[in-house]
């Protein structure tokens, strides 16, 4: 499970070492560094950079961005979810891999994305992890947490929410939305952080990406934003260890981007089938924008550790 400790132990994990520079990671909102991206990099067959940004969905027809759920006697889930069972194996149809990417990451994780708000400025992204509510965040309240809320990134509805509990160790809070009035809300799809390599070499498709290679999907927005920005990169390690803002974490899950975000705190790393697999808390700029998140297995337990009162 992935841990934080506070030290100063520079990245330990030497399969990334050659692949970012000395910088040190920035989890700021205003963190966007400006760099080229290598000529070999940009002609890679894998390498698919897709830009979504301004995705407005009508409203109304969810809480989300448009997930339809029957009325009356509708049972409304409050576990936590388990990790996706068994290989999460992604096939294309004709549209490419591009395409199916997008689509996925829009209907299966972005109408579960919502902007955390203190006092009504955005401090992070949370993810709905349960129809009841539930939304699971990096963003750890501490001050004024009689104000937060939480707004949905297309829908724009907005919520007001609770502090159900937080794992300082983790880094995680998990928050309840209130003022559903017996309607569910949408929410993301998990993955399995670790069966994320078993299903990308079980694909059988002919696709554009090199044979072996685990793409990994960063969805981001800012502010309070109605749109997201997708980077398709590809997953470099499972278990590196990076200083973050004088931080030591262990146990993430690393992934090289062609660009750099205009990311937050919290942000969703997907897999081709748009199924949340990692939790983005911090990147690094330098030869490739590096992005460091929580496997969603670790952030799964955590959440459910929370929500039975055992963190």
């Amino acid at each position: 499970m992935a841990r934080r400790e506070t030290t100063h132990v520079e990245e330990t994990d030497e399969s990334e070492q050659s692949a970012r520079a000395e910088d040190d990671v920035d989890t700021s909102d205003a963190a966007k560094p400006s760099r080229a991206v290598p000529e070999a990099w940009r002609n890679k067959g894998f390498r698919l950079s897709v830009i979504a940004t301004a995705f407005i969905l009508a409203a109304g027809l969810s809480f989300g961005v448009g997930r339809v759920f029957g009325l009356g006697n509708t049972e409304i889930l409050s576990a936590i979810p388990g990790p996706f069972r068994g290989d999460d194996i992604f096939v294309e149809d004709q549209e490419g891999i591009a395409q199916d990417n997008l689509s996925n990451a829009l209907e299966f994780t972005g109408q579960g994305m919502v902007h955390v708000l203190s006092g009504g400025t955005s401090v992070g992204l949370g993810l709905v992890l349960t129809q009841s509510g539930k939304v699971l965040t990096p963003y750890r309240p501490s001050a004024g947490t009689a104000n937060l809320a939480a707004e949905y990134v297309f829908s724009h509805e907005t919520f007001k929410a609770k502090v159900i509990g937080v794992d300082p160790a983790a880094g995680l809070a998990l928050l309840q939305m209130e003022g559903g009035n017996g309607r569910p809300f949408s929410t993301v799809t998990v993955g399995n952080s670790d069966t994320i390599v078993s299903s990308a070499n079980a694909i059988r498709q002919a696709s554009y990406h090199v044979p072996g290679t685990v793409i990994a999907t960063a969805l981001s927005t800012t502010g309070k934003a109605d749109g997201v920005s997708l980077d398709v990169g590809t997953l470099t390690t499972l278990n590196t260890t990076v200083n973050i803002d004088g931080t030591t974490w262990t146990g993430l899950m690393a992934s090289k981007l062609p660009t750099a975000l205009p990311w937050v705190l919290g942000d969703p790393l997907v897999n081709p089938n748009g199924h949340v697999v990692g939790i983005i808390i911090g990147m690094s700029s330098g030869f490739n924008t590096v992005a460091y998140a929580i496997p969603v297995n670790d952030a799964l337990a955590v959440a459910t550790q929370i929500a039975d009162g055992n963190s």
